[in-house]
């Protein structure tokens, strides 16, 4: 049986990500209320958790499964049944959500392959939600030249603003935490359009990010000419789930934020190529006991 995580074991949302990857472990492909309680049972000598205690968790654990049914809609890759959740199908065929899933729950040391990853993930469901065009620009980059100067000049470039980097004195920064953008253009092709920067933050110490990225000043402070647009939009992409509680705060903080349900469900079509996320998640199951991919 897959353990319990290991920080906030009792919590709904942790719990629920729990019970996701318990089916998609299984030989069966569902994952039970009674698979849940035992598991919880468990806990409870840590957590002092009685009868009640526990049914109540159930619940709320059930309830967060259903939010993320509703969420992700076309893209959730498992039913409800009762009290049973179940893989539709085989979990490939939905491997923005699993990513994140895997993502969220297992952690990421700081390597350069896991975070490109979810940035492409960020950007595509960028794009679908603006129906626009994107590209990564956190580094290293891929999409865009390696050097600061030459992808701020490019991205100038692509959206038709800015002019071009503006040089100076001042410390030249990796990607000054732009991970991504995104714009919407008119058949024109003129100034005046909807421009998106996003920041990606994969670890478990996203809260700490949550206002570092500020579109209008990385657009004062590296691009030589004032945009004709309104400053970028500023958004902020997470693999996790993010409490209701703190949901209002959170987003006043970073801009729309992407969560988990959210990335999925603009993500899972439109011909974005996934074949190294699902080959990440193999790896991931084949080693299920570590948690240093």
């Amino acid at each position: 049986m897959l353990e319990l995580p290991t920080t906030d074991p009792t919590n709904p949302i942790k719990l629920a990500d729990w019970l996701e990857i318990s089916s998609i472990l299984s030989p069966d492909s569902d994952a039970s209320r009674g698979d849940l309680e035992s598991a919880l049972r468990v806990a409870a000598f840590n957590e002092v958790l009685d009868s009640e205690d526990i049914e109540r968790k159930v619940l709320e654990v059930f309830t967060e499964l259903e939010q993320r049914e509703n969420a992700a809609a076309h893209a959730y890759p498992f039913g409800i049944d009762g009290l049973v959740l179940k893989l539709k199908s085989e979990w490939e065929n939905y491997p923005a959500y699993t990513f994140c899933l895997f993502l969220s729950y297992f952690g990421v040391k700081e390597t350069r392959e896991t975070p490109k990853l979810f940035e492409g993930i960020s950007c595509q469901a960028a794009k679908k939600y603006l129906n626009g065009e994107g590209k990564g620009f956190g580094s290293p980059r891929t999409d865009l030249p390696a050097s600061f100067s030459d992808a701020v000049t490019e991205v100038c470039k692509l959206i038709g603003e800015g002019g071009q980097f503006l040089e100076q004195l001042s410390h030249r920064k990796k990607d000054d935490t732009l991970d991504v953008v995104v714009w919407a253009d008119f058949l024109d092709q003129l100034p005046s359009k909807v421009v998106m920067f996003g920041q990606c933050a994969a670890g478990d110490n996203w809260e700490e990010k949550l206002a570092e990225l500020q579109p209008a000043v990385f657009c004062d402070q590296w691009m030589a000419k004032s945009l004709v647009s309104p400053a970028p939009i500023r958004s902020f992409f997470i693999p996790h789930r993010l409490e209701r509680d703190k949901w209002d705060l959170v987003c006043r903080k970073a801009g729309i934020v992407f969560e988990r349900c959210r990335i999925a469900y603009w993500a899972h079509e439109g011909g974005f190529n996934y074949a190294h996320h699902i080959e990440w998640i193999r790896h991931f199951i084949a080693n299920n006991n570590r948690s240093d991919l």
